[in-house]
Order: C-alpha cells, then sequence, then structure tokens
C-alpha cells in the first residue's frame, strides 16, 4: 500500500476545515434484483378475511412453526416450543399429537424451529433438529425411517430448518447453520447439495424455509441476505429478490411456498406481513403492516396451502394457527 506523504496529509486537513476521515469499505457487487415491469402502484395490504384460528385451547400452542397439509385436508404443525406434532382435522379440531421424547426411532428430542413437509403419498418429513436428523412418518404417525448424524458433511446437520418435496418425492433440506440446500430421495439417501457461504447469488447466510414448484424449480428464504433465491432442479440459480422492496425497507423472509398459480408466498419475520411475489421475483401484493397489538400476524413462520387454495400460517407470537380466504 502506498503511504500518503504527511505535509499532503496536512494540506487536505487545512482545505477540509475540520473534517474527519472515515475507511472506505470493500467494494461489494450488488445482487441482481428483477425490475418490476407493472406500471400500476401495487395494493400493499390486501387484508384477506381469517377464516379459521386454530388454538388447541387449553393445551395452548408454543411457538408454532412448520406446518403442512395431506390430502385429507389435515393440518399438521410442529409446535416446537413444546417439541411435538399437532395434527388437526380442517375444522381446526385435534386428532392427535406426536411428542414421544428422546433420540430413539419416533421419538424427538427438540424439534426446535424445524419444519415438516408431507409428500403425495402422506408421508410425513419431520426436522428433528436436536437430534440432527430427518425422521419419515406414515399418516397415522407410524415410523418408516430416519437419516442424518451431526456434522457439516453430506447427510449430516447441526440446525437443519425448512424441509420440502418435489413430485417425484425428492426432500430438500436447509440448515441454519450449514451454508448449503440438501438433497435426498425418498428414502434418506444423500444426491446433492448447492449453495456456499456469501452474499452473492446462488450463496447463503442462514437459509431457513425452502419450496419447490411444479415445475422442480426451488426457491430459498436467505434470511440474513433478506432475500428469496430460485434455482433450477440442479442446483442453479434462476433469480433472487429482496423482501419488502415495495415499502422500501427490507424484511426478513422465514418460510416460503408456492401455490398452484406458481406464485411465491413469502412469511415476513420480523415485519409482520405475508408478501407475494409470481415465479420470477415481481411484487405483486402483500398483507400485515408489523402492528403485532392489533394485526392478526404476530410473527408469521410456516405456510401451507389446502386443496382449495386456501392459505394456513403458524403464528409464532400468537401461539396459533390461522387460515386466510385468499381475494
Amino acid at each position: 500500500m502506498k503511504k500518503v506523504p504527511i505535509i499532503t496529509f496536512l494540506i487536505g486537513v487545512l482545505l477540509s476545515a475540520c473534517s474527519t476521515s472515515t475507511p472506505i469499505p470493500p467494494t461489494i457487487t450488488p445482487i441482481p434484483v428483477p425490475t418490476a415491469t407493472s406500471t400500476s402502484e401495487p395494493e400493499v395490504n390486501m387484508n384477506p378475511e381469517v377464516v379459521l384460528e386454530i388454538t388447541n385451547q387449553g393445551d395452548i400452542m408454543q411457538d408454532p412453526y412448520g406446518i403442512a397439509i395431506n390430502s385429507a385436508g389435515n393440518i399438521y404443525v410442529n409446535d416446537a416450543g413444546k417439541s411435538r406434532v399437532l395434527i388437526f382435522d380442517p375444522e381446526g379440531n385435534l386428532l392427535d399429537k406426536w411428542e414421544a421424547k428422546g433420540s430413539g426411532e419416533g421419538e424427538f428430542n427438540s424439534l426446535g424451529f424445524g419444519g415438516l413437509a408431507i409428500d403425495s403419498n402422506d408421508n410425513v418429513f419431520i426436522v428433528d433438529n436436536e437430534n440432527f436428523r430427518i425422521q419419515k412418518f406414515d399418516s397415522e404417525g407410524n415410523f418408516i425411517t430416519m437419516w442424518g448424524s451431526e456434522g457439516k458433511g453430506d447427510g449430516q446437520f447441526i440446525r437443519a430448518i425448512g424441509i420440502a418435496t418435489d413430485k417425484d418425492g425428492n426432500v430438500y433440506v436447509t440448515d441454519d447453520a450449514v451454508p448449503y440446500v440438501q438433497k435426498f430421495d425418498n428414502d434418506g439417501n444423500f444426491l446433492m447439495k448447492f449453495g456456499g457461504d456469501g452474499v452473492s447469488k446462488g450463496q447463503f447466510r442462514h437459509a431457513t424455509g425452502i419450496a419447490v414448484d411444479a415445475n422442480g424449480n426451488i426457491f430459498v428464504a436467505d434470511y440474513e441476505n433478506k432475500r428469496v433465491q430460485k434455482f433450477d432442479a440442479d442446483g442453479n440459480v434462476l433469480a433472487a429478490w429482496f423482501m419488502g422492496s415495495d415499502i422500501k425497507v427490507k424484511g426478513t423472509p422465514e418460510a416460503v411456498a408456492v401455490d398452484t398459480h406458481g406464485n411465491v408466498y413469502v412469511t415476513d419475520y420480523d415485519l409482520g406481513r405475508m408478501q407475494v411475489f409470481d415465479n420470477n421475483g415481481e411484487f405483486l401484493w402483500a398483507w400485515g403492516d408489523g402492528d403485532f397489538a392489533n394485526a392478526p400476524l404476530k410473527r408469521p413462520v410456516g405456510i401451507a396451502f389446502d386443496a382449495n387454495g386456501r392459505i394456513y400460517i403458524t403464528n409464532q407470537a400468537g401461539g396459533n394457527v390461522l387460515a386466510f380466504e385468499l381475494p
């Protein structure tokens, strides 16, 4: 590095009249973000109607997180604070709960902030994150298999969070502490991984939610980078976009889901909003304004759709699940 002569420095001080120099930060290549093509102002708060609230009544949920719905319309919820899975019918009545504690087959040490997913055969995949594994059950709760161990290698986990399945039954898992998405077959055999630590496209800083659309595209909530990324089935990045661009305040993506039209729904944990984008990241609409005292969304996390297109959201701070009828 070249040294600046002292006399030059003194002249600079005199000319700037008490200005203070500050270090120049390293140049960071900006992450490309899709530019909206719509000429009309988006309607930010659509305020869809709450049509069902699931609270589990006297045995209330504590920090509900992951959610998925099977072909019968039954709703599976990871009640993270109590390390159990609750199953409700479509009207919100409790049908069953899986809450065996431990590290054996079908037992949970701590579900933590882990997701769950259901494949086309109604098999249930649960992130058992403090046991560093994924467990697979049938729809009645019968244990089928499990995989994983503690570590950063292929097929290992440190703090697995998000989980999703594709139309072929493959299973995708994010890890909050390891910057890769891992892909497994339906029995837990490792197939591939993609990602890496960083801020460039295709890299992650605390990946959380994940979803796969009907075409095999993979959407990942890149939590600390405050963006959503889209990948093809081989893990090649296709697009990346920031949260909160419609209100000029970056939000924090937690979970992601895709509807039958290919639109991408993302829970905005810090701003207490749901944001909706088209399949390539153009903002469409949103609801919620971060008013935790009065708004229905209070730290929204998991997302699921039923067969009728109704959307269900786990409301972490509210200790409930809310179902909305979309406009």
